[in-house]
């Protein structure tokens, strides 16, 4: 039937584009077709497919719409898809809030933006910025191997479906967007109950996007699993942690509103080397005289790409098919930033690798009983074969000046790009800012052979200059390899600033450095919704400002004299800057309302006549600098260890009422709640700890 109506549609067309306008008409009927039967819960029938056809207009009509080169818009992404950068992910087109990016072959917009293409859609693009530091340091990603087996029939043991089927009947999401087939074309598909997943257990490995995300909200899902690719795992990771790594809320259209997505709950990453384009393999098929209807299973083992079908299995080498262009600039395997992935290498016949990475991954020992054993290095192979293959194909375009966006970059923390298009890296300091010989001389030598500047920064911290983007990702290796760690920039705990402490000044109370170094072992990079800085100083001075940080200390020490020690020679009030002491006969008086702790006078006393009343560490919570200067609240505390637990137990309250990410620091925080509520929270924090 199909093949007389497009013989008959197309009569009139010139011979040189006659199959060309086939296919395409083929294409849309079959896809109009499917969507048709999927919203009326019915298979495709002769019926529907004339209802398509119908619809369609003239030819002409349909050529006009479908066929011609779309008009060329501003948009900040025409150079990733334009010079084959594009993962074809589809993330753009999902959080688009106008609804005017669509999703052919590749994305592309239909209309005029107000934005010119520069807003959300650039933002979660994963070839633009990968985001990844800020999402691991977010995720606290880890890597367990296990192997196992579903409790339902599904590709290499089905384990996904079963998985999704858990989810379900738990309760634990409403729904899950998956890629099912029509004919193996890739179809984007909302699952909401454990019988629509017998359409999806199918590999594909042709292009496909996750567009009904989109379509899952108007539907009534607020919480879901997506089943994705590395590249989509990507992008849909870069939509939740938006706020964090583009610095402000999700964009708004038009009408005022954001575009409404459920919340991923599930991020399940799916293994993959490289997409297929459809139409190399609607070649392959024809060239062997296979019906797609007969294909049973597509895989990729060894090199080989299969087809199995009814009676036989074809083995066709992996190279001879035409590659998705964007995929050579893909380095992830096993889809690195899912909560749990999943595929067949390194696991016997009939199981799947199963890789847990977050907590919420740990839920699928819930449903399948997982196993240890994984041969680790037949993972390892092919993302080492993915790499290589990348490192190819970055190098010729390099060689070709091809475009370049080096989104990798973004995979380490503390790289930026500067104003004149090359990069800086900076490097977390060493605790009081102490280096060795070795250490200078290292990043000497390093910034000597990238052509790159030093600067030291006000934190400590060295911040080197003027890298050439090929060459940053080797620099930031060549410095973890010399004992620095690259990172201290975004919404996340800084690198401590501190002071010599009285290791090595004479006014110092207490050891700054050991201090520093052991808020930089337990906080380092944590997450916050801001910035968040730790400043430590060794005495009232207060050199570093600890009284305008997010997290101030200093050193805190108040005497008292020993009368039957104390003759009046008056020693101490010489030394006190504050002028807090008071020589009345022959006995030295301290007026505490005055006095800033600072202990100068203990130490100059020739007769020991002054002890110490108070010896422990002055707090300053809530301080900030910069467009708006608050001093923090303050707080004495004795015991050294309760400084890291205020800071862990401030971090965790921060973290859960502080909102507008990258906009509102702690102070702004407790202004906004009010002190006493963010202090209450912390001492409950405190409390749970004992």
């Amino acid at each position: 039937m199909i093949s007389k109506i497009l013989n008959k549609l197309t009569e009139d067309i010139p011979e040189e584009d006659k199959q060309y306008v086939k296919d395409k008409i083929k294409e849309y009927i079959d896809e109009e077709s499917y969507q048709i039967a999927k919203q009326r819960h019915v298979e495709v029938t002769e019926d529907i497919i004339g209802e398509v056809i119908n619809g369609m207009g003239s030819i002409q009509d349909f050529i006009d719409k479908n066929l011609k080169e779309p008009k060329e818009y501003k948009w900040a992404l025409n150079k990733i898809v334009e010079t084959d950068m594009c993962a074809k992910c589809g993330s753009c087109t999902v959080v688009c809030p106008n609804d005017i990016l669509e999703f052919t072959d590749r994305p592309q917009l239909t209309s005029e933006c107000r934005r010119d293409g520069q807003g959300m859609c650039m933002e979660v693009c994963p070839r633009m910025y990968s985001a990844k530091h800020m999402i691991e340091v977010r995720e606290n990603f880890k890597e367990e191997y296990y192997y196992g087996k579903g409790t339902i029939e599904g590709q290499d043991g089905g384990v996904v479906s079963s998985f999704l089927k858990y989810l379900i009947e738990s309760e634990k999401i409403d729904g899950a967007i998956v890629v099912g087939d029509e004919k193996w074309k890739p179809v984007s598909m909302i699952v909401k109950s454990p019988d629509e997943l017998s359409k999806t257990v199918k590999s594909k490995y042709t292009i496909s996007t996750l567009e009904a995300l989109s379509e899952a909200y108007n539907q009534g899902l607020r919480k879901v699993a997506v089943v994705g690719l590395p590249c989509q795992i990507q992008g849909l990771r870069k939509i939740q942690y938006h706020p964090y790594h583009a610095k402000h809320s999700a964009e708004r259209g038009w009408d005022g509103k954001a575009k409404k997505l459920p919340k991923i709950e599930y991020f399940i990453g799916l293994f993959c080397t490289e997409k297929f384009d459809k139409e190399t393999i609607d070649e392959i098929l024809a060239e062997h005289n296979i019906d797609i209807n007969d294909v049973k299973k597509f895989n990729v083992i060894n090199g080989k790409f299969t087809i199995e079908t009814n009676d036989d299995v074809l083995h066709l080498p992996v190279k001879d098919i035409k590659v998705a262009p964007g995929c050579k600039m893909c380095r992830d395997f096993d889809s690195e930033l899912a909560d749990v992935s999943v595929g067949s290498v390194g696991s016997e016949e009939g199981y799947s690798t199963i890789i847990i990475r977050t907590e919420k991954g740990e839920d699928i020992k819930n449903i399948i009983p997982v196993k240890d054993g994984v041969d680790v290095s037949k993972v390892q192979f092919l993302r080492d074969f993915k790499e290589k293959k990348f490192q190819k194909a970055l190098k010729q375009r390099k060689d070709n000046d091809e475009f370049i966006s080096y989104y990798w970059i973004d995979d380490y923390g503390g790289a930026g790009l500067r104003t004149d298009g090359k990069y800086f890296i900076r490097l977390r300091s060493k605790p009081s800012g102490f280096y060795t010989h070795e250490e200078v001389q290292a990043v000497m030598d390093i910034t000597k052979k990238y052509g790159a500047r030093i600067k030291v920064t006000n934190r400590e911290e060295f911040e080197l200059h003027d890298f050439e983007p090929i060459d940053v990702e080797n620099a930031i290796l060549e410095l973890r390899e010399a004992g620095f760690i690259n990172g201290g920039e975004g919404p996340l705990v800084r690198s401590p600033l501190a002071c010599l402490g009285n290791q090595n000044c004479m006014l110092g109370l207490i050891d700054t450095t050991r201090i520093a170094k052991e808020c930089e072992e337990r906080f380092k990079e944590l997450p916050a919704p801001y910035k968040f800085k730790i400043a430590i100083s060794g005495c009232p001075n207060k050199c570093i400002r600890p009284q305008i940080s997010d997290f101030g200390i200093n050193g805190y020490k108040v005497p008292y004299t020993v009368e039957e020690k104390c003759n009046g020679c008056g020693r101490c009030a010489d030394v006190c800057k504050v002028d807090a002491l008071e020589i009345t006969g022959d006995i030295a008086y301290t007026d505490y309302d005055v006095c800033i702790g600072c202990g100068k006078c203990v130490n100059a006393c020739p007769h020991k006549a002054k002890e110490l009343k108070y010896d422990g560490f002055n707090l300053y919570i809530g301080g900030m600098s910069g467009r708006e200067v608050v001093e923090g609240l303050t707080l004495n505390v004795e015991d050294e260890e309760m400084i890291y637990k205020l800071i862990e137990a401030t971090l965790k309250v921060y973290n859960r009422l502080g909102e507008k990410p990258q906009k509102e620091r702690v102070a702004s925080t407790m202004k906004r709640v009010g002190e006493l509520r963010f202090m209450n929270e912390v001492k409950k924090e405190l409390e749970s700890m004992d």
